[in-house]
């Protein structure tokens, strides 16, 4: 049988408690303690960064779409201002001179039907004999022969009027006008607007 051997500690106890252990081992482990602990403050830290940066994606898409929402309701409001506008500036225009629009298109149509037997213009009956005394200055500066006629009906507003001759007619209408502003801010606004 093989004698016994005591078992022997790597601490020798005779020298005041010092380890005797090699130093070179102990360079190594602390070493490899110290690239361990900065391999895992590495991994810790990239784990940080990326869940701030998804956060911080996460505000800015959040910000871009509150931006995106007070853009569209800023051009919706614009759209609304610019119809209340043109329809204050129509209203104004209209008040202060209801036949401008209507005696414009006379003009034209007495200037291109010349030779037209006749011309029927129907507006508001009160303005009747207003148009009929401008459209007889109109008829001698454009050349017209025909007959004019002017007819009065109470259910064609204001500064609205149809001019009729025997090949064609027109009509003025602020409806329509209205509704040509309304679809020319929709066309740059969107569908919403208005």
């Amino acid at each position: 049988m093989a004698a016994a051997k005591k078992f022997m500690f790597d601490t020798d106890f005779r020298g005041n408690g010092r380890k005797a252990v090699d130093e070179a081992a102990l360079e190594a482990a602390r070493a490899e303690g110290f690239h361990s602990g900065l391999d895992q403050a590495r991994h810790e830290s990239e784990q940080r960064l990326g869940s701030l940066l998804a956060q911080l994606v996460r505000h800015g898409e959040r910000l871009l779409a509150q931006q995106d929402e007070r853009l569209a309701e800023i051009e919706a409001q614009a759209a609304q201002l610019a119809i209340a506008t043109a329809r204050s500036l129509a209203g104004a225009a209209l008040a202060d001179k209801p036949l401008v629009q209507l005696l414009a298109a006379a003009r034209e149509c007495l200037a291109h039907a010349r030779h037209a037997p006749h011309l029927a213009i129907r507006v508001h009956e009160s303005l009747v004999e207003t148009v009929e005394g401008k459209l007889s200055g109109l008829a001698r500066e454009t050349g017209f022969a025909g007959r004019i006629v002017v007819l009065g009906e109470p259910d064609i507003a204001i500064g609205d009027g149809r001019l009729e001759w025997a090949d064609g007619g027109i009509a003025i209408e602020r409806a329509e006008l209205d509704e040509a502003v309304d679809r020319a801010v929709k066309a740059v606004f969107g569908p919403e607007a208005g």
